[in-house]
């Protein structure tokens, strides 16, 4: 009894190590993803616009920096939402158009931003929420990466690997809490018949 709870620990203690690097390596992109949705000048957010970003012609990377995310949310993000929504029966007459231009503050980014940073923060505080939270977001941009913009798998490195990342997050933290309950219900059981023996004797 002794080797095997001293297993369950040391396989509990690996997961937790694994949830820990997850947050922290990969997933904290997000939080510079927000950071440039919101137009915070840092980790590079405030630089220039990169044509190749849009598909034209350029000596330069495209960063996803502020104005880069900007200019795919109105060309490419609203669109691709509008028309999913547009599919919908009876959703469609009734859902507000989706915007993001200068002239609502590029208000699709932002609400996207506030989910990004509402996930990673639930990270750390209710694990499989915040998961299941990016995880729901990267299989988005992942639909549309694939269905809108007609990008080849190959090209979507980054985007698989967070999904992977916050998809092996949900599933360990929701493995560990499925085991409290069942722990928890064990002991409970065993008290229960202990009392009814107690009360026969």
């Amino acid at each position: 009894p002794r080797a095997a709870t001293t297993l369950e620990k040391s396989r509990a203690m690996g997961k937790n190590l694994i949830v820990s690097i997850l947050r922290v390596v990969p997933l904290a992109l997000y939080l510079r993803s927000a950071a440039c949705k919101f137009a915070i000048p840092i980790a590079g957010c405030d630089g220039a616009l990169c044509p190749v970003a849009l598909g034209k012609p350029g000596d330069c990377a495209p960063t996803a920096n502020t104005a880069e995310q900007y200019a795919w949310c109105e060309h490419a993000w609203t669109p691709w939402a509008n028309g999913l929504i547009a599919r919908v029966p009876g959703v469609s007459s009734v859902a507000p158009k989706i915007r993001c231009s200068k002239a609502d503050g590029y208000e699709f980014a932002k609400i996207i931003g506030a989910l990004e940073v509402l996930g990673y923060l639930a990270l750390w505080t209710t694990p499989a929420r915040g998961a299941f939270l990016l995880t729901a977001i990267m299989a988005g941009a992942i639909h549309f990466h694939m269905t809108f913009l007609k990008d080849p798998i190959g090209k979507l490195t980054i985007q698989f690997a967070l999904l992977f990342a916050s998809a092996t997050i949900a599933m360990l933290t929701t493995e560990k809490k499925a085991k409290k309950k069942a722990t928890t219900k064990s002991k409970s059981t065993r008290r229960t018949t202990s009392s009814r023996k107690t009360k026969r004797g």
